[in-house]
């Protein structure tokens, strides 16, 4: 089996860009909605849960913050044709809780996810990571992008050290070059 390309890339949004989204996010006021589990196959007895934001779904935005927040990275993503954007909050746990190994887009045919693409964005620093199959692991590191293959299988790893673990999963097709 070929091996996924993983593109990790640091400083993802200029410094301005990326504090205006991130204190949007982390505000008091910002909704997010409780989700009993992390993935589509996990254990509700034993899955923490976490908070999510979905600001793109079924071809349409579905949050306030999409055209003021989102809509400018699909740009920079190079991405005309957008799947969802999904906002996680995962809370502080004693021990890190390692989600379920998952691919993002499960239920269309898998000629078109073969076409997609995941960007991981993050918008903080802490110790939890996404781990994929094969090992490679890719830390949590403020207004930092992982960009892969949508049926990559990976998990999230939640943190210990910060009260949050804030990410940005965003899921398209990207213009062919």
């Amino acid at each position: 089996m070929k091996k996924e390309k993983i593109v990790i890339t640091d400083n993802f949004l200029p410094k301005e860009e990326f504090i205006a989204l991130r204190d949007t996010i982390t505000e008091e006021g910002f909704p997010w909605y409780f989700s009993k589990t992390k993935t589509y196959e996990e254990n509700l007895a034993t899955s923490p849960g976490q908070f999510n934001h979905i600001a793109y779904a079924n071809s349409v935005p579905t949050s306030q913050f999409f055209l003021s927040h989102f809509e400018p990275i699909m740009g920079q993503l190079n991405s005309p044709l957008l799947a969802r954007i999904k906002l996680n909050l995962n809370h502080r746990l004693p021990e890190p809780f390692y989600s379920d190994f998952h691919i993002d887009i499960y239920d269309v045919e898998e000629d078109i996810i073969a076409q997609m693409t995941t960007s991981i964005f993050y918008i903080n620093t802490n110790n939890g990571y996404t781990e994929f199959e094969d090992g490679t692991k890719v830390e949590s590191v403020a207004n930092r992008l992982v960009t892969f293959p949508v049926n990559t299988v990976h998990r999230g790893v939640t943190q210990t050290d910060e009260q949050t673990r804030i990410l940005i999963n965003f899921n398209y097709f990207k213009m062919r070059k």
